[in-house]
């Protein structure tokens, strides 16, 4: 049992921990069964809730994603905005390079997850972001013409998550300069 004074004391902390234990079963249930094939039902029957309570926090399994992708679109953002305080050039590049591969090792999860299922991996591009944040990665790299080449450039280096799945029984830091250098040669290209 939990002791009185560790329960939430506001009805909002209790909505919060609630809204947190929802994304967190709901993670669990799509790595298990696949993003499709969890329902808001399975959700509820793993959490001892009934759907009814589910839906009251949730409308459906987009705003779980939304809510489980928000930690890494606000890290994004973040990124993103720290490196457009330096002009384009090595030192913004090695700015994205670093908060990149420190923002997929963070989230070895999605990534081994986003390998294994599209349906998860479209739904959660299009919470992070979809195409325009994408878009705004490309401009903050390479400036506002970039050239094909470096369009593609970035497009390669956000699908990293299956090899980030096939190799993640290495330990993080090998993961880390992998990453670092893969990322350096792509922010190299002209």
């Amino acid at each position: 049992m939990i002791p009185p004074d560790a329960e939430p004391k506001t009805r909002a902390e209790r909505v919060r921990q609630t809204r947190e234990r929802i994304v967190t079963v709901a993670l669990t249930l799509f790595a298990e069964k696949g993003y499709e094939a969890t329902s808001l039902q399975d959700i509820a029957n793993e959490m001892g809730l009934t759907k009814p309570a589910v839906f009251y926090h949730y409308r459906g399994k987009q705003e779980i994603l939304k809510d489980l992708a928000e930690p890494a679109r606000t890290a994004l953002s973040a990124l993103l905005d720290r490196a457009r305080a330096h002009p384009v050039g090595p030192e913004r590049t090695e700015i994205l390079v670093t908060g990149l591969a420190d923002l997929f090792l963070s989230r070895r999860e999605f990534a081994r997850i986003m390998a294994q299922q599209a349906a998860f991996r479209d739904a959660m591009r299009t919470a992070v972001g979809g195409p325009g944040m994408l878009d705004t990665l490309i401009e903050v790299t390479y400036g506002p013409d970039p050239s094909l080449d470096q369009r593609f450039a970035v497009y390669s280096a956000t699908s990293v998550g299956p090899a980030l799945s096939a190799l993640g029984d290495h330990p993080q830091h090998e993961l880390r300069a992998v990453l670092l250098r893969a990322f350096r040669r792509i922010a190299s290209v002209q």
